[in-house]
């Protein structure tokens, strides 16, 4: 079967064949179908010293497991979350990490939503965005963002895109996915009581000083914080992915596919996330 290995920083990803995967204890074999590309391959791409497999997220149908695992997963239609190893023809995932993929979900809007929709739904839970508040999203557009801008609203949000809107205007809370050099102009759009949460730094780690207005104006109560999905148990990341499947599947929520490429095309696609401009996700399919 195929694989595309990183052999490091500014490396250009390569096709090797490998032997068919076999199941752990506790492990699946699936056979993919379709594989989400993020920002985040492309970070393990520069900090993962040794030869490796990228991918965190992958769709397709499960053909085997392993001990301790329930065989009437084999044959059905799965979504998964991996460490790493989804850029292949056969994926290896843990089963605590398995989500059965509702009819009708087809395995491309799986990866499209998947782990992109679960950062925005827990950004947006971290902040406890109600009903009327104003949420500015940095980075609406990109594969997080146009998911954040969809969930806010579904709350009774109004949405404010950054990179659309203009000028400055206040915000009850700020959904940042893009963080850099800006981000403390950012901060102080924040309304009294207002919460930002910091999910990505697409655009570099923000200035040391950045949250300094938060203290010098300490009596409006205003808070930031940082939200990873490592934080958040397998359990309740499961429960939120059947609750989205569940609401794409029904066109509540609308993922956006920015581009479907052949799995050999891997490189291509982490070229188009570098460059940046992209709207929704890139899907590699086998």
């Amino acid at each position: 079967m195929r694989t595309i290995v990183s052999t490091g920083p500014q490396s250009v990803l390569e096709v090797v064949d490998v032997a068919l995967m076999t199941a752990g204890a506790g492990e699946v074999v699936i056979d993919v179908r379709a594989i989400g590309v993020g920002r985040v391959d492309l970070i393990m791409g520069q900090i993962i010293p040794r030869d490796f497999i990228p991918g965190v997220e992958v769709a397709g149908i499960v053909t085997a497991t392993g001990v301790d695992v329930d065989p009437q997963w084999v044959g059905r239609r799965v979504f998964a979350r991996v460490k790493a190893g989804a850029y292949a023809d056969q994926a290896v995932a843990g089963s605590a990490a398995l989500v059965a993929l509702p009819e009708g979900l087809s395995f491309e809007a799986a990866v499209a939503s998947g782990v992109n929709a679960l950062v925005a739904q827990f950004c947006l839970d971290k902040a406890q965005v109600i009903a009327d508040e104003r949420v500015l999203v940095r980075g609406a557009q990109g594969g997080i963002g146009h998911l954040v801008v969809q969930m806010a609203a579904r709350l009774g949000a109004t949405v404010i895109d950054s990179a659309r809107d203009g000028a400055p205007v206040p915000a009850d809370v700020v959904i940042d996915l893009v963080a850099g050099p800006d981000t403390a102009a950012c901060v102080d759009q924040l309304n009294a009581n207002g919460r930002y949460v910091i999910a990505g730094i697409s655009a570099g780690m923000p200035p040391a000083d950045f949250a300094g207005s938060l203290i010098a104006d300490f009596r409006r109560s205003r808070s930031i914080a940082t939200l990873s999905l490592d934080t958040v148990s397998d359990a309740d990341l499961n429960r939120a992915m059947v609750q989205i499947f569940a609401d794409v599947a029904a066109g509540k929520i609308k993922p956006v596919v920015a581009q479907t490429l052949k799995l050999e095309q891997a490189d291509q696609a982490h070229h188009l996330i570098a460059k940046g401009g992209l709207h929704g996700k890139i899907v590699l399919v086998p």
